[in-house]
């Protein structure tokens, strides 16, 4: 009992050390990231906290595998460094036991990690693609950047504004440049602001000019205006092709991180065995690597923690580099479902026990041994 709530709050501890500082680098990371993609106008400012919270919700199972993995290996190193392990088998404490212990505390995490993989993570991915496909279904001159040429989706023009729209809609220093039927037209405007008439939006372009030519001629037609506007149809993204696919057209071409877990599950594409290949594999891994760990643990006590950390950050980016082998043998027909689980898994548990046997963690001798010693510190019987 002692052993149990000490070496269960130690891992709670480390645990949550790890977890802090790698969800903090994360978050960063894609942080970075996703405000470069919203000043390239890649990805709409006003989504910026939801891509945030979506990407991290994405990334969120391997921060809890890696942070349990770390928590595991650099509680029981220290127990080793303070010969605590040593005193412990005295006491005839099984190094079973170990195992137990820890299946315990991270049974919730690897929980967790699993219904992150298996529910969260195809969810996030829809949510996110929903979100860029709506804002690419914009108007192009709503997803300019200022002070950046943008070229439509079309790829028939070419817009920039000087400076981004405000609360009002209003934006100023405009430059669109149209290619159609064999003319180029360039529009310069002062300002631009969206309004709805008779049903439709318009882009009302404010003191400018207007420049049509045909390339290679002298044919150049120029006219002021002091308004004009531009009806936003004929500059829009035209709507996604997918949403007019029949179901299973639009399920075939959704990428498979998309997918469901059940849908993946009832499929025979392989692509989509490759990817749940590869949903299953995460939790599966987090369990592997946790136990891996109490036998990784027990080196050298003068080597340094520094040096256990990456080893540890090696081990575990090695695994989902397997893992993701893995899918892609799937997905080229190279291996089954059931025989990219069971070289992979099957493999890290083989590894697994070999090293529990090398580290003296499941002789028998040493089993067997630690009976007498611990039925020997209950003391004499008592005499009558």
């Amino acid at each position: 009992m002692l052993l149990d709530t000490s070496l269960r709050r130690e891992m709670a501890r480390n645990f949550g050390g790890s977890f802090t500082v790698l969800f903090s680098v994360v978050l960063t990371l894609m942080l970075i990231r996703i405000l470069g993609q919203a000043s390239e106008g890649q990805a709409n400012p006003q989504d910026l906290f939801l891509l945030i919270g979506l990407a991290s919700l994405s990334y969120l199972q391997f921060i809890l595998g890696l942070a349990l993995f770390i928590a595991v290996l650099m509680s029981f190193s220290r127990m080793h460094r303070d010969s605590e392990m040593v005193i412990w088998s005295g006491a005839g404490v099984a190094p079973l036991k170990f195992f137990g212990t820890t299946l315990r505390f991270s049974a919730p995490v690897i929980l967790a990690i699993a219904l992150l993989t298996l529910i969260a993570w195809p969810w996030a991915n829809q949510q996110n693609a929903a979100l860029r496909e709506r804002f690419e279904q914009r108007s192009d001159l709503s997803r300019v950047a200022p002070g950046q040429f943008r070229q439509s989706a079309s790829g028939q023009r070419v817009f920039f504004i000087g400076k981004g729209a405000n609360a009002q809609g209003l934006a100023r220093n405009i430059f669109i440049r149209d290619k159609g039927n064999g003319k180029e037209t360039i529009t310069l405007a002062q300002s631009a602001k969206l309004q709805n008439h008779d049903g439709s939006r318009y882009l009302m372009l404010d003191s400018g000019h207007r420049y049509t030519y045909t390339p290679g001629q002298a044919d150049y037609q120029i006219t002021g205006f002091s308004q004009m506007g531009i009806r936003l149809s004929a500059i829009a993204t035209p709507p996604s092709a997918a949403s007019a696919l029949p179901e299973a057209a639009r399920l075939a071409n959704t990428p498979s991180r998309e997918i469901s877990t059940l849908t993946l599950a009832m499929s025979h594409v392989p692509a989509w065995l490759g990817e749940l290949s590869w949903r299953i594999g995460v939790p599966i891994s987090a369990v592997l690597l946790v136990f891996m760990a109490i036998p990784l643990s027990a080196t050298n006590p003068r080597a340094g923690r520094a040096l256990q950390l990456i080893m540890a950050i090696l081990i575990y980016l090695t695994y989902l580099n397997f893992l993701n082998a893995a899918q892609g043998w799937i997905d080229q027909g190279k291996l089954s479902l059931g025989s990219a689980l069971l070289i992979l898994h099957g493999t890290a548990a083989f590894v697994l026990v070999a090293l529990a046997f090398y580290k003296g963690l499941l002789t028998w001798r040493r089993s067997l041994q630690a009976r007498p010693l611990a039925s020997g510190l209950q003391g004499p019987p008592a005499s009558h």
